[in-house]
């Protein structure tokens, strides 16, 4: 392999550890648990990104 595609792996595999290592925001959560969360996360950042524009 050349240095290029080894810094890559190596960046990748850096990164899985980190992700690896961070609390599941879901955790303990039932499946509309996690669907209810994801919906109410959507419309606050179409609130934030769209509905301010939409003003102008």
């Amino acid at each position: 392999m050349n240095s290029k595609t080894t810094q890559a792996l190596k960046h990748l595999h850096k990164a899985r550890e980190l992700a690896k290592n961070l609390d599941n925001p879901f955790k303990g959560l039932t499946k509309e648990g996690i669907i209810n969360q994801l919906r109410a996360s959507r419309e606050k950042l179409w609130l934030e990104k769209y509905a301010v524009s939409s003003r102008h």
